[in-house]
C-alpha cells in the first residue's frame, strides 16, 4: 500500500468514517498519532514531508486544536480514498436481494484487457464466481460503464441482475466467494494481538508494536469486501476491531 493511502486510511478509520464520514464531516487527529500508520523504521522527517505534501495538494485539512497541529480528510481526500478503494462507497448499504453478475469473453490474445478487467472488478469488491464470472450485491454505477467504454469492452462484457436460486443461502455463497470466515478470523487476530499491548512499558517498543499491528489491520481491512449486513456472518468482527484500534491510543476519540 502506498504511504499516501496509509495516511488516508488512518484518518478514515477513526470515529465513524467507515460508516458515514465519507459523505459528511470528520474529526481531526494529531499529526504525531498518524505516524503509527506508517511502516516500521519509516522516518518522521519523511512522514512530515508526506503530510505537508498531502496538505498542499488539498487532500488534508490542517487545523490547530489546543495549540497542536491536527489533520482531517478534505472532500478531495475522501474522493481519492474512494477512487482508490471503491468498495468503501458501498459500506453499510442494505441489500436489495439482487446479485449483479458480470460475464465476459475476452480471448487469450487480448490478455491485458482481460487482466485489467479482473483487477478492476476485484478493486470494486466483486467476487469471482468462476474464471470469467464475477458477482456483487451492489449495483454498478455509470463510472463502471464509462470504464468499459473507454477500454472498448462494452461489447465483450455482459451485465446482469438476478435473484439467487438453488445455490443455497446467500450468506453461505458470500462466504464461499469472499472468504468471509477467514477475514473474520483475521479481524479477531488483530483484536487478540492488541489485547497484549498493556504489558509494553517502553514508549518506543509500544510504538513499534502498534505499527506492526496496524499494518496487520490494514491488510485485513483492504481485503474486506464491505458487504451488506444481510450477507455477513452473525458475529462479524469488523466494527469491534475498529473500536479496539481506537482504544489502542493511536487515534484520539
Amino acid at each position: 500500500m502506498k504511504l499516501r493511502d496509509r495516511i488516508l486510511w488512518g484518518l478514515a478509520v477513526g470515529g465513524e468514517i467507515l460508516e458515514e464520514v465519507l459523505t459528511s464531516g470528520s474529526r481531526a487527529y494529531q499529526r504525531d498519532k498518524l505516524f503509527i500508520w506508517t511502516p516500521a523504521r519509516y522516518s518522521k522527517k519523511k512522514f512530515n514531508g508526506l503530510l505537508n505534501r498531502l496538505d498542499r495538494e488539498g487532500y488534508l485539512q490542517r487545523v490547530l486544536i489546543d495549540g497542536k497541529v491536527h489533520f482531517r480528510l478534505s472532500g478531495a481526500g475522501k474522493r481519492l480514498l474512494t477512487d482508490t478503494w471503491p468498495g468503501l462507497k458501498f459500506r453499510q448499504k442494505s441489500w436489495d436481494g439482487f446479485w449483479r453478475v458480470i460475464i465476459f469473453d475476452i480471448k487469450e490474445e487480448d490478455r491485458k484487457s482481460r487482466d485489467d478487467l479482473r483487477e478492476f472488478l476485484v478493486k470494486l469488491r466483486f467476487g469471482r464466481l468462476q474464471n470469467s464470472t464475477y458477482i456483487s450485491p451492489y449495483d454498478f454505477d455509470n463510472s463502471f460503464l464509462d470504464w468499459l467504454k473507454a477500454r472498448k469492452l462494452r461489447g465483450r462484457v455482459m451485465l446482469m441482475e438476478c435473484k439467487q436460486k438453488h445455490l443455497g443461502k446467500p450468506d453461505r455463497l458470500a462466504d464461499a466467494i469472499w472468504g468471509l470466515e477467514q477475514i473474520n478470523k483475521d479481524y479477531q487476530a488483530v483484536i487478540e494481538r492488541l489485547s497484549t499491548r498493556f504489558g509494553i512499558k517502553s514508549k518506543q517498543k509500544r510504538e513499534e508494536f502498534l505499527k506492526r499491528v496496524y499494518q496487520q489491520y490494514l491488510t485485513v481491512l483492504t481485503k474486506d469486501p464491505f458487504l451488506p449486513s444481510e450477507l455477513l456472518p452473525k458475529e462479524w468482527m469488523a466494527d469491534k476491531c475498529q473500536k479496539f484500534i481506537l482504544r489502542a491510543g493511536v487515534i484520539k476519540e
